[in-house]
């Protein structure tokens, strides 16, 4: 159908799938596809509601309106919506028409016509849903004053027509930027030798681990499981990530967020230091995000018994009971390494329990280590 369209709008449209093809800047080609619809069909103004990657339509691209006001529809005016544009559509209909869905005298009277409407000369408006492969990837909305003229059906049909086209060359673009960006990130990742390194997509899956992230998770999965504690990295990374998460979405657009760091303790003591982080795939600040982890084991902490001793207050015979309980070794052997009773051991644990202000071997560890 696109063939039957008139030379100046075909451009438009050829211009738009031109910059999803050559560019990966989502802004860019967005840019385009308003540009496009807004010189097609003649309007006084025109907003670009963009997913926010929470299921609203809440990022946009405005020309001829005021940013003020549109940033007080996102913040108060859309409860008073009728056609609520900032949440998805009944994919039934990928166009909806102002006047055939809403009475402009019952609108008049209202806050929301008065107050946001009317002082941005909105009276007429076509809102066109852009639609591919049954995901919206935006909604424009072109509008009118009230002295001009209502949008016409044959100006409806052309938004029919070519908004397909749109919609197809925005999720042709999405497609590319994350296959070039998600490219990118494995490149960095598998360079990484030194170090494992996670990659989880939005729903905190893990999509990708490199060689180093592949022996250090199956040093720990054998002898870990078999201690009781299966899957310590994986649990703690989700930990990370699902807090990350969460400061997301408290945290202002413009703010940094700063990585999350943890400790897993494995068999015999090994430790392993966690960094987490989310990656921005949007350049519009959209969150839809990719995790990053880097694991590495650290290297095994030299015991200073001074400091033991002088931040803890233990004995010269608990630091050397802690030093034994650091290699691994159980209740008897520590006392057979020591010449005591098992009994003995015991009650200086119990004592070295309650100095470091703790209630068992690991949290011993644990707190000593950091200390």
């Amino acid at each position: 159908m696109m063939d039957t369209l008139p030379y100046p709008i075909l451009t438009h449209v050829l211009d738009v799938i031109s910059a999803a093809n050559e560019s990966v800047d989502c802004q860019l080609v967005r840019q385009k596809a308003l540009d496009a619809l807004f010189h097609t069909i003649p309007a006084a103004g025109a907003i670009f509601f963009l997913p926010d990657g929470k299921g609203r339509y809440t990022y946009i691209l405005l020309k001829n309106l005021d940013k003020g006001y549109c940033n007080h529809y996102r913040t108060y005016f859309y409860r008073f919506d009728p056609l609520q544009l900032t949440y998805g559509l009944d994919r039934r209909n990928g166009l909806t028409h102002l006047g055939s869905a809403i009475s402009y005298d019952s609108l008049q009277p209202t806050e929301y016509y008065n107050d946001f409407l009317k002082p941005q000369k909105i009276h007429h408006k076509l809102i066109v849903n852009l639609v591919a492969e049954e995901e919206l990837y935006g909604r424009i909305v072109l509008t009118r004053p009230r002295n001009a003229d209502r949008f016409t059906p044959k100006e409806i049909r052309i938004a029919k027509i070519i908004s397909p086209y749109l919609a197809h060359a925005l999720a042709h673009n999405d497609l590319r930027r994350n296959i070039r960006l998600k490219g990118n990130i494995l490149d960095y990742i598998q360079e990484q030798s030194s170090m494992g390194m996670l990659l989880l997509d939005e729903d905190l899956h893990i999509i990708y681990r490199n060689p180093k992230a592949e022996e250090i998770c199956d040093k720990l999965e054998g002898p870990a499981s078999a201690a009781g504690h299966p899957d310590l990295i994986t649990s703690q990374v989700l930990r990370d990530c699902r807090d990350i998460k969460a400061d997301l979405r408290s945290c202002p657009k413009e703010g940094m967020m700063v990585p999350r760091h943890s400790v897993v303790t494995g068999p015999n003591h090994t430790r392993f230091s966690l960094t987490s982080k989310a990656l921005d795939q949007g350049l519009d600040g959209e969150d839809s995000r990719l995790f990053m982890v880097s694991i590495e084991e650290q290297s095994p902490a030299h015991m200073n018994v001074q400091h033991l001793m002088e931040t803890f207050h233990l004995s010269r015979r608990e630091t050397d009971v802690v030093g034994l309980l650091f290699l691994g070794l159980k209740n008897a052997q520590i006392a057979g390494k020591l010449f005591v009773s098992e009994v003995t051991i015991k009650k200086h644990l119990q004592n070295i329990y309650d100095k470091v202000g703790v209630k068992n071997r690991t949290t011993l560890i644990n707190r000593i280590l950091t200390a």
